[in-house]
């Protein structure tokens, strides 16, 4: 198994609303909960996870189940210090990369995970990580 770190915009829109990335997303979800990937994110991801689905359900046990749910798939990696001074430098240097991508970057940099799946373009910028499409089910796939 491949080490890759995944951005939030995987398990919303595993969770959304009829997208083109949902039954992609949905199908690296899958893979994660049968324990043929497993991705790895900030702890970081966890509480945008549970912001996003929060303000969208209107439904705290929801929400938090959510949260709780993403966590259990994912091998969590602190914020540290570090991480947040590459993340700012990212967002520095990266006009297009928002600061919450630039933390999970500079998070999977400082690790040595070179793979970040996201449906973020602006995330192919960043030196060091190569972003995975998640519509890209065969390269998605070699990660097993």
């Amino acid at each position: 198994m491949t080490r890759f770190f995944v951005d939030s915009n995987v398990f919303l829109y595993a969770l959304s609303v009829e997208h083109r990335y949902r039954e992609p997303c949905r199908w690296l979800v899958e893979h994660a909960d049968a324990g043929r990937l497993r991705p790895e994110a900030s702890v970081e991801l966890v509480q945008e996870i549970l912001w996003v689905r929060a303000r969208r359900l209107d439904d705290r046990r929801q929400a938090l189940q959510d949260a709780r749910d993403v966590a259990e798939l994912c091998v969590l990696h602190p914020l540290e210090t570090r991480d947040l001074e590459a993340a700012m430098a990212l967002y520095q240097n990266h006009a297009t990369v928002t600061p919450r991508d630039a933390v999970y970057a500079a998070t999977a940099i400082e690790r040595g995970v070179g793979r970040i799946v996201s449906a973020d373009r602006h995330l192919d910028d960043i030196p060091g990580l190569r972003r995975i499409d998640p519509v890209d089910i065969a390269t998605v796939d070699a990660l097993i």
